[in-house]
């Protein structure tokens, strides 16, 4: 099932990166509804990579590093900061040019040094090499910020959002996933 979620969500997340395919698809069913059937089939894509990862059977590949959760807990709160100033206009997006993919990287990455199973590698491996693939693709096809003058209070807004929703997705981490963050 995990393979199914996968290949759901991630292959809809291609469709980006073929404008023409995006094009017509929208042509054909108008941007309203395009978008709300993307929004949905990632969705249930999401709820598939969850429902197959809980359900796998534990397999260990490698022990994890003692100091993978001191990296994990490093690193996380700059996920989140990253993930909110995808979404706004400041210094971080036009430094960066792609924060959300990676944020999601790190996630990942972080996530696989922490967690050494197969359900794990499958899923923060795939996320770390859509990540991957979507910033080459990104960047080849000329996709940047659109703004010209960044705004530094943006940036503050990032950073204090991103801290907010990290400590609360920290402590909220064993109800949310199943699984308690280890400190």
């Amino acid at each position: 099932m995990i393979w199914f979620g996968i290949g759901l969500f991630f292959g809809l997340h291609f469709i980006p990166s073929l404008p023409n395919v995006r094009k017509r698809l929208i042509g054909r069913m108008g941007e309203n509804a395009y978008k709300g059937a993307y929004s949905l089939i990632a969705f249930i894509g999401l709820i598939l990579i969850g429902v197959g990862y809980t359900r796998m059977e534990y397999q260990e590949l490698w022990t994890s590093p003692i100091w993978a959760s001191h990296l994990t807990l490093t690193v996380m709160p700059i996920v989140f900061i990253l993930q909110v100033a995808a979404e706004l206009k400041g210094h971080i997006r036009k430094t960066l040019k792609h924060p959300m993919m990676l944020g999601v990287l790190l996630w990942a990455l972080v996530h696989l040094v922490s967690n050494g199973d197969r359900a794990s590698l499958y899923l923060f491996g795939s996320f770390a090499l859509f990540s991957l693939f979507s910033i080459i693709s990104s960047i080849r096809r000329g996709k940047l910020p659109d703004y010209n003058s960044a705004k530094s209070m943006h940036d503050f807004i990032a950073v204090g959002i991103g801290v907010v929703l990290f400590a609360a997705v920290l402590w909220g981490h064993e109800f949310l996933f199943g699984v308690a963050a280890t400190y």
